[in-house]
């Protein structure tokens, strides 16, 4: 039984015609330990009925550590989108999600399939200058749960972020299944965004804001 009502499967079906490259998601799972790792495929499985251009690839967390930190994926269950270039090469989007993709966050998988897909970028043209001027490893972590109904605003915002720049590698983190990493970043409250480990961002800010401030020098 789909997940999906027929409603919204249409929606999704129109919204994934548009699309204009394929996008395979890697999905990092394990047999034990994963609490949330069956419920993560069975939101990836609704899908590729949706689109011919969405395929999913299982990869074991524990068998397969190369692939693993070849994508920057320390746990599972563990999302990382790949597409395709103009030319037909694959192409690693640098958008990541860690735990499951449920509630609001399944909005914020969408939005990631279509702009991997050929969705145009919600950036202004200011914003898209300054995050190509990023010319070091940068790594946002957006925080977020599954009833956070403004989570998905600055899930988007890191995640054009990433697609825009191969410097920059964006992961939304779902707060509740690791509460390590809430604790490690001082998670009070979500969304709660976080770069490189020195800039915070509270709330959902307007794109514009979102990277005028991630991309600001670290306090001294």
């Amino acid at each position: 039984m789909s997940l999906i009502s027929p409603a919204d499967q249409a929606r999704l079906r129109d919204s994934f015609n548009e699309m204009l490259r394929p996008v395979r998601l890697l999905f990092f799972t394990q047999t034990l330990g994963c609490d949330t790792c069956l419920q993560t495929r069975q939101i990836l499985d609704e899908l590729p009925p949706l689109s011919d251009k969405i395929t999913i690839e299982e990869v074991n967390f524990i068998l397969e550590p190369e692939k693993a930190t070849q994508y920057g994926i320390d746990r599972a269950p563990g999302v990382a989108i790949v597409g395709q270039t103009e030319a037909g090469e694959e192409r690693d989007s640098h958008i990541r999600f860690l735990g499951a993709p449920a509630g609001y966050e399944f909005l914020s998988l969408v939005q990631a399939v279509l702009l991997v897909g050929g969705r145009p970028s919600i950036l202004s043209e200011d914003s898209r200058k300054r995050i190509a001027e990023v010319a070091t490893p940068t790594t946002v972590h957006v925080f977020t749960t599954p009833t956070c109904p403004h989570c998905p605003r600055a899930v988007a915002v890191a995640h054009e972020m990433a697609f825009a720049n191969p410097n920059i590698t964006a992961f939304a983190v779902e707060a509740t299944e690791f509460p390590d990493l809430a604790r490690k970043y001082s998670v009070t409250g979500v969304p709660k965004t976080v770069v490189n480990d020195s800039v915070e961002i509270l709330g959902a800010l307007p794109p514009d804001v979102f990277v005028e401030q991630a991309l600001a020098p670290p306090a001294s």
